[in-house]
């Protein structure tokens, strides 16, 4: 399995398609014991753009409270569709849809956790 340098990653974050030679690690990212932490991690990229409301000119203390009413309406939403996200994700890597949800409805406890140690071995090492 391949892991993405961190700029493919963040193109990744974003909504970016990776090349197919990444293809095993992004199934693993979607349907992986973590995948919801992984899910916040990317929408945590995404979200950072609010910041850039605290450069707009106005009072400092409405700044604040527009972008973290944007901030947080905006998790909101990511966290309501996070599954749909996912899904769409895998399509747009060229998995068949549904296939998310098979895999982690489908996977015992004991197969994720010989995936999640793999994963630390390989990746620790």
């Amino acid at each position: 399995m391949r892991r993405p340098t961190p700029s493919k990653w963040l193109w990744y974050a974003v909504g970016g398609t990776l090349p197919a030679a990444y293809r095993e690690w992004v199934l693993y990212d979607l349907t992986c014991q973590t995948w919801v932490l992984r899910h916040l991690a990317r929408v945590q990229v995404m979200l950072s753009t609010w910041l850039l409301v605290l450069f707009l000119p106005g009072p400092m203390d409405m700044l604040w409270w527009v972008m973290a009413l944007g901030y947080f309406t905006s998790l909101y939403f990511s966290f309501s569709f996070m599954e749909d996200a996912c899904e769409r994700r895998l399509v747009k890597h060229g998995f068949p849809p549904g296939l998310n949800r098979t895999i982690r409805e489908e996977s015992t406890v004991d197969q994720r956790a010989r995936l999640a140690s793999m994963y630390t071995a390989y990746y620790s090492g």
